[in-house]
C-alpha cells in the first residue's frame, strides 16, 4: 500500500494524478491530510479521485483550523497517520 501524506494546499494536481495512476494499476493507496493540506479537500476533483483510495483521513485539528463544516473524509488524528505509515509499503509526502 502507498500512503500519500498531504501537507501543502497546492498539491492538488499531483495528488489527483497519483490517485488516478494507482487506480489504473489497481495499486492500493491511502491518503492522510494534515496542516494546510486539508485545503485540498475543498477541490471537487480531489474528492472524486479519492473515491478510489482505500482510506482517506484528515487531521481533525487541522480541519477545524481551516473549515467550519463537516469533513468530507474520515476525521482522525496523528495516531491514524502513524497507523497508516505502519501499514504502508511506501510513503510519499506532498
Amino acid at each position: 500500500m502507498l500512503l500519500i501524506t498531504v501537507t501543502r494546499p497546492d498539491s492538488e494536481n499531483i495528488l489527483r494524478n497519483m490517485l488516478q495512476a494507482c487506480s489504473r494499476k489497481a495499486y492500493a493507496v491511502s491518503v492522510f491530510f494534515t496542516g494546510q493540506g486539508v485545503q485540498s479537500l475543498a477541490n471537487h476533483d480531489v474528492l472524486t479521485a479519492l473515491s478510489e483510495a482505500a482510506e482517506a483521513v484528515a487531521c481533525a485539528d487541522s480541519w477545524k483550523e481551516v473549515f467550519e463544516h463537516d469533513c468530507p473524509v474520515t476525521s482522525g488524528s496523528q495516531t491514524d497517520h502513524s497507523r497508516l505509515i505502519g501499514e504502508a509499503a511506501q510513503v510519499v509526502s506532498l
